[in-house]
């Protein structure tokens, strides 16, 4: 897609640096051997120089408590070709919750954001009288992350593509008094985009207090003109972010996925579905039909989305805002638990991927899943082994039609491992399926933009709503009708494939923990 186009311009001009710089390289000692008698010695200096760096870059990789499938790639690359190694490692690979301006900001470790939540006791007469098995995994969600599971107090339902998020998101948008929060990935100020900001614009100037936080890679492409109006409103836009120098800066890795709206604290969206066009109209260039899922909440655990919000805007402007005006109690009878789960690089350990591991481990009839990229890790492709394996039922829907062609190969590079187990992988043959979902034994559920790969577990910061009976019938349906309209790989026909795309899977599968 385009928004991957600046990230893809940056790694383009840190390789040709590199190689730029290795050629620099040899090229000096060329004229040193031909000019100088000195040359053998500023030979030796130049290559135990580069050697010593990547001696001590490979010791801060084996010494990093991450698994041996996580340093693998970065190793390779640095045997290989050390130039390269070291321009792609110093811009990609270093860590997060080393830098600098993680240990500036206090209030991005996890759990310290959380100023608003109540008090978290499982062992209220209201949970225990749910399955443990239930419970036990919204208390791991609530252990990793500290947000709380809500009980009885919120309603969510289920808004399936474009067609259904938007007319529903512009409804409640015009209903708002007070304050809109607003986020997205990916924001274009094309028709839906223009029509959605417009809006805030107009309830900015009513005297509704607007913020609008998008990541900059995401909305390369805005309008500059349309968007210095919008802050001339009044509204308050916040980049996530913005690189300007992109050699050897983290940043260009670490971006945020999430998708989330809060209208006066009371009603929330969040979802696969970004504001652009092609979500809106469920097309995009030659990928088909563009099926995607969103949700919205209304209730109680609205306020851990809006506490997660603000939480991005502290990462980004250093002001934490915690004023009680955003946090109304708006209880919502209904049935159910509802909880609100982050994942970023702050955390050590990846708290959406291990209560996904726990939900699998834990199913005992069904497994549903929907997403767009498959890079799994050593965890939960075990998991999913051992669940098919104990009789579980496992369906899994990919795209019948990539966005992306090279990271579609590295989900290829999985299929064979799951169909040779009894996992039913499908195709979504009317094209590109976006949306990110899990349903185990058609009683609870995942939904949000969490994708099943490393780059959603431990590298971008993500957020789902983690749902029990609440919105799961919908998604149960959903996912029966996409089911229908794909077409199940077959085993014996997906092992024929050539030899030639098989090496090519498998060396893509290599470096799917950077994916």
């Amino acid at each position: 897609m385009r928004t991957e186009l600046k990230r893809i311009i940056w790694i383009a001009l840190i390789i040709s640096f590199a190689v730029i710089i290795r050629i620099v390289f040899e090229f000096a000692y060329d004229f040193f051997n031909e000019s100088y008698t000195v040359s053998q010695f500023a030979y030796v200096i130049l290559r135990f120089f580069l050697f010593g760096v990547v001696v001590l870059i490979w010791i801060s990789i084996v010494a990093n408590s991450d698994q041996t499938i996580n340093k693998l790639p970065w190793l390779i690359v640095l045997a290989l070709e050390p130039f390269v190694g070291l321009a792609l490692f110093l811009s990609f690979g270093r860590s997060f919750r080393r830098s600098e301006r993680y240990r500036g900001l206090p209030l991005l470790v996890p759990k310290q954001y959380l100023t608003k939540e109540p008090v978290t006791d499982m062992n209220r007469q209201g949970y225990m009288d749910i399955d443990s098995e239930i419970t036990d995994i919204f208390k791991a969600g609530f252990n990793s992350t500290g947000h709380h599971p809500y009980l009885n107090d919120t309603k969510v339902e289920v808004l399936t593509n474009g067609s259904e998020k938007f007319p529903r998101l512009i409804e409640e948008l015009h209903k708002a008094e007070k304050f809109i929060l607003m986020q997205y990935y990916i924001m274009r100020t094309d028709n839906i985009g223009k029509a959605i900001l417009s809006i805030l614009r107009e309830k900015a100037k009513e005297g509704v207090e607007v913020f609008l936080l998008y990541d900059a890679f995401g909305g390369t492409f805005l309008n500059k003109r349309f968007m210095n109006k919008l802050k001339d409103s009044g509204v308050k836009v916040i980049v996530n972010d913005p690189v300007y120098f992109g050699f050897f800066n983290t940043r260009i890795n670490y971006r945020n996925h999430r998708k989330v709206t809060v209208i006066d604290g009371k009603v929330g969206f969040l979802g696969g579905l970004n504001l652009a066009d092609e979500y809106n109209l469920g097309r995009f260039n030659d990928y088909g039909f563009f099926r995607d899922t969103h949700l919205v909440v209304e209730g109680n655990a609205v306020r851990s989305l809006t506490q997660l919000f603000f939480r991005d805007v502290y990462y980004n402007t250093d002001e934490f805002v915690s004023d009680t005006k955003y946090y109304p109690t708006h209880r919502v009878q209904s049935k159910g638990l509802v909880q609100i789960l982050p994942s970023g690089p702050e955390f050590k350990h990846p708290p959406i991927r291990n209560v996904y591991v726990k939900m699998i481990n834990n199913a005992k009839q069904s497994i549903k899943i929907m997403t767009p990229y498959i890079a799994l890790d050593r965890e939960l492709l075990t998991s999913l082994v051992i669940a098919a394996k104990s009789g579980v039922v496992v369906d899994i829907i990919i795209p019948g039609i990539p966005d992306k062609k090279s990271i579609y190969t590295v989900t290829n590079s999985f299929v064979e491992d799951l169909l040779e187990v009894g996992i039913r992988v499908y195709k979504y043959t009317p094209g590109f399926c976006h949306a990110k979902l899990l349903i185990i034994d058609d009683m609870m559920a995942s939904c949000g933009t969490y994708n099943l790969d490393n780059r959603s577990a431990k590298i971008n910061f993500e957020v789902t709503a983690l749902l029990y009976l609440q919105g799961v019938d919908k998604l149960i349906q959903d996912f029966k009708n996409d089911i229908v309209e794909s077409t199940e790989i077959n085993y014996e026909t997906w092992c024929k494939r050539g030899m030639i795309k098989r090496i090519y899977e498998g060396l893509l599968n290599l470096f799917s923990p950077l994916v």
